[in-house]
Order: structure tokens, then C-alpha cells, then sequence
């Protein structure tokens, strides 16, 4: 699912928006969770931090941006 996101993203922004090219839409896409995102802002509203609920290496990285 994570790859036809980031495809479809990249093609979205390089052939039909025709607002970059496909090695800096690379570059900028990336991939946040909903499953992740929901976790975490639960965990936020236990008042716990929101990586407790991360599934995947690298999500609060990416939940923050």
C-alpha cells in the first residue's frame, strides 16, 4: 500500500500538476500511517508520548512533519 501511495503521489506531482520532477517529488513524498496517527494521538490523549503507539521504525519523524 506504502508504494502505490508514493507512486501515485510522485506521478500526481511530476505529470499532472507538472510542479517537479520526479527526483525531488522523491525525495519529498513520504508515507504517514492513519493506523499509527490514530494510535498515537490515543496514546496523546492518555497523556503518554505519541511514539508508544508507533508501529513502524521512524514514524514520529514523520507524524511531527
Amino acid at each position: 500500500v506504502k508504494s502505490q501511495h508514493t507512486e501515485r503521489c510522485i506521478y500526481f506531482l511530476t505529470k499532472e500538476l507538472k510542479v517537479s520532477n520526479e527526483k525531488e517529488a522523491a525525495e519529498r513524498v513520504f508515507f504517514v500511517s492513519a493506523r499509527e496517527t490514530l494510535q498515537a494521538r490515543i496514546e496523546e490523549a492518555k497523556g503518554n508520548p505519541p511514539h508508544m503507539g508507533a508501529i513502524a521504525e521512524g514514524f514520529q519523524i514523520r507524524y511531527f512533519e
